[in-house]
């Protein structure tokens, strides 16, 4: 058969474009393809071409297709370079399923193949792939064992990564590199230090990968002074002017504290910051609590940068509106959102809710979900601020709302919505969120169940509480704390005490809450001298310090016992300033015991820190009016009038019918 002058343009075309770095556009190969075919010109020298110019240009299904019509089983060299195509693209498993059907292969085939694992966390294929390779003879090449080492660490198996690691005859700083941050993504970043000491001190020179590898592990243990020894080491070795590593190093500096450092890496005019230079320095603000610096930044760099903000920088400057009370700011970085169009991004609209929230603008949260957004991530954050706004009812209305437009809730929604569930204290409503997460297989989640355990204990039923707690594979300190404080909120102090003695012995360190736990039951028992043994546990035992609240508690316990002038020389003696807690639960004893002389003490000092409080008023009336002194009681009511401050009226509930049923 006679060529055609334009078929042999086409092979032309496709060899060129075989020796170029440049592939042909996807349009033009499915053209040449056509060409070919209607001309009867397919045979396999075209065939491999095309199959070439189909994985270059990103079009592997098509270079897939191509494969059925070569001699099979097709080359080696054809599968792996099909393989590289699906997992550059993201299509691992059809990357899967091409490698389960070779029958021949070489030392490309499976660090493609581990790749593939990796991106689908599907470590019993990684593992069998490692198998094969070791029985082809491969197990000891440097590129296989790198590609294993990250496959295994992708899958969360740090262990596996190591022991491969372990057995590498020549490390190169790629296999150091994968290591490390590999320990840095499974959150072991003191691990991850561990190798970065290993790796400098066995004379490895380092490169920009291992710098920006190594810093966000300094940065998740707040290890400042390792994070400026890998400074100076990228400096020493001339990496500290690439971009990446100067965002790092912001980074770092922000996590551990050191805005100064931070803002002096930020201000080296030497590289050119882009939106991650500007973002990391604008997070170093709103972590460190300097949020009006992070906005003024991020002005400066709408005025002065050509860098354009983006979803991660708007998440930044919301949380730092949110530490700013009156909300204005909010809604203008709300309407910069929207001139930039990132409005609708899942970061951005989940900031903006947590934004208003924190604002206490829950109007602005209704009208973002009245817009229809199926995101369980925005909803989660609407109820997240409902709960915390303690506003309960409505947040338990949207978790409702938000099932019933079929926005499908994950664990994220239910660790939100559960504490509205058990500060709302209905039994009826915890047996049906129990219902519901029975049926979703929610309850295999330790934190969920150890919610749910909350939420009956605080509506009372201790029995189904006791059950749920027993019913917990691994009990943590959450666990204990919970069922700890359930039982000690009812009155049941000396069972308290009883599991926090087992929880002891079972090698369970309590933290601060527990303590403060075991003492209100305590106090509200009467039981002193087990309060008292367990405050000087806190320090003496635990390795804890004791806070406002555990003096609080401390406080109380005296006070109801009538030590009204011990607990006020506890006050006294306290290692920081006395909260208006300590002395709220003092003037509350003072009324109790109708103790005047400390009462008024404690009131006087519940003004200065709380002058707008009612309560410590009403209180401190109480307590003229248990002594007689009328004429005390009248003056307080005309200061009270003075500055215009009114009892609001009292209310109670009565659930006939629940309306949430």
């Amino acid at each position: 058969m006679t060529t055609s002058p334009l078929v042999r343009q086409c092979l032309a075309l496709l060899l060129r474009s075989k020796n170029s770095s440049t592939p042909l556009p996807p349009a033009t190969a499915a053209q040449l393809h056509a060409l070919l075919l209607t001309s009867g010109h397919i045979h396999y020298d075209s065939l491999c071409l095309l199959f070439r110019s189909y994985c270059a240009c990103g079009r592997p299904l098509g270079a897939h297709n191509l494969l059925a019509q070569m001699p099979q089983p097709p080359p080696v060299s054809f599968c792996n370079t099909l393989l590289r195509s699906y997992t550059d693209l993201g299509f691992h498993r059809e990357a899967l399923v091409l490698y389960s059907r070779m029958r021949a292969f070489d030392h490309l085939t499976f660090p493609f193949a581990a790749k593939a694992c990796g991106g689908l966390r599907l470590c019993r294929h990684g593992r069998a792939v490692h198998c094969r390779a070791l029985t082809a003879g491969l197990g000891g090449d440097a590129y296989v064992q790198n590609t294993l080492v990250s496959m295994y660490t992708r899958c969360r198996e740090v262990a596996a990564a190591e022991a491969v690691f372990g057995a590498m005859r020549s490390r190169t700083v790629v296999s150091w590199n994968i290591v490390i941050g590999g320990c840095v993504k499974n959150g072991c970043p003191e691990r991850a230090l561990e190798v970065f000491e290993a790796m400098v001190g066995s004379g490895v020179g380092i490169d920009r990968a291992t710098v920006v590898s190594v810093l966000p592990a300094c940065a998740q243990t707040k290890d400042l002074r390792t994070g400026r020894a890998v400074h100076r080491l990228a400096e020493g070795r001339g990496l500290g002017n690439y971009v990446a590593v100067k965002n790092a190093l912001i980074d770092m500096y922000g996590k551990c504290g050191s805005l100064e450092d931070a803002r002096w890496v930020f201000d080296d005019d030497k590289f050119d910051k882009d939106v991650v230079s500007w973002t990391a320095m604008i997070g170093a603000y709103v972590l460190n609590d300097r949020a009006g610096k992070a906005l003024a930044l991020g002005c400066e760099m709408l005025m002065t940068s050509e860098a354009r903000p983006n979803a991660v920088t708007m998440a930044y400057l919301l949380s730092a509106c949110a530490s700013l009370p009156p909300g204005k700011h909010a809604k203008c970085t709300h309407t910069l959102c929207i001139r930039l169009g990132l409005q609708s991004d899942v970061v951005v609209e989940t900031a903006l809710v947590d934004s208003y929230a924190k604002c206490g603008h829950m109007k602005m949260i209704e009208m973002i979900v009245e817009k229809g957004s199926q995101r369980t991530e925005t909803w989660n954050a609407a109820i997240s601020g409902y709960t915390h706004r303690e506003q309960e009812k409505k947040a338990i209305e949207l978790f409702k709302r938000m099932i019933a437009e079929s926005v499908r809730p994950d664990s994220a929604t239910m660790a939100s919505v559960l504490p509205a569930y058990a500060e709302f204290a209905d039994l009826v409503q915890a047996k049906n969120i129990h219902c519901f997460l029975l049926t979703q297989g929610f309850l295999g989640s330790a934190e969920i169940a150890t919610g749910l355990i909350d939420v009956y204990a605080k509506a009372g039923n201790l029995e189904v509480t006791w059950e749920l707690f027993q019913c917990l594979p691994e009990k943590d300190v959450v666990a204990w704390t919970t069922i700890i404080a359930g039982y000690g909120m009812h009155g049941h102090a000396r069972t308290a005490i009883l599991l926090y003695d087992t929880m002891v012995e079972k090698g369970v360190k309590p933290n601060n809450i527990t303590m403060a736990s075991l003492l209100y039951a305590c106090s509200h028992a009467g039981m002193i001298d087990e309060g008292l043994r367990l405050f000087d546990d806190i320090r003496n035992v635990h390795g804890l310090m004791p806070n406002a609240e555990h003096y609080s508690c401390l406080i109380d316990m005296l006070g109801r016992a009538g030590k009204i002038e011990e607990a006020y020389r506890l006050i006294e003696d306290m290692p920081f300033k006395p909260t208006a807690s300590a002395w709220g639960v003092l003037l509350g004893a003072c009324v109790l015991h109708e103790n005047v002389e400390f009462g008024e003490i404690a009131a006087k000092h519940l003004v200065e820190l709380e002058p707008e409080n009612i309560g410590n008023y009403v209180l401190l009336g109480k307590v003229y009016a248990s002594a007689g002194r009328w004429a005390d009681v009248q003056d307080l009511r005309r200061m009270m009038e003075e500055r215009d401050l009114h009892k609001d009226p009292g209310s109670s509930a009565v659930d006939a019918k629940s309306e949430l049923c």
